[in-house]
């Protein structure tokens, strides 16, 4: 017995769900981000910026397929050195095949963090929860 199966539009369909898929993490990377520079919602100490460098840095890159589909580092133009060292951070280290990579590409963030001030708990948090919001479904 032969059985034929018709797949075409299949590949659309597929194509459809990766870009919603990327849709939602790249939306929800920028929220995060956002977030980040603007509020603390951690349950760290809030760091007191004296140069703006380490509030204007964070940055994310969207992964999928192990390409970039998507950087956002909005540092404003008087902190292009931020932003520079966070692109390059978000770019040459190391990342997933699929996922969102936060960053802050100041040298200080890591003692920053050790010392107990929020330098990217709070984008985490927000990441998880908007990507939550799309990809767990709630019983």
């Amino acid at each position: 017995m032969n059985i034929k199966v018709d797949t075409s539009g299949l590949d659309e369909f597929i194509e459809e769900i990766e870009n919603e898929v990327s849709t939602a993490m790249i939306n929800a990377a920028h929220s995060a981000v956002d977030t980040q520079k603007t509020a603390n919602i951690s349950n760290k100490k809030t760091y007191q910026n004296h140069t703006w460098n380490l509030r204007n840095a964070p940055g994310t890159a969207v992964f999928r397929n192990g390409k970039v589909v998507d950087m956002y580092v909005p540092a404003d133009g008087a902190h292009g050195e931020a932003k520079e060292q966070t692109e390059n951070m978000l770019i040459y280290g190391s990342h997933p095949q699929n996922g969102v990579v936060f960053a802050d590409g100041m040298y200080y963030a890591s003692f920053v963090s050790a010392k107990g001030f929020d330098v990217d708990d709070s984008a985490r948090i927000k990441l998880s929860e908007e990507l939550s919001k799309v990809f767990v479904k709630n019983n």
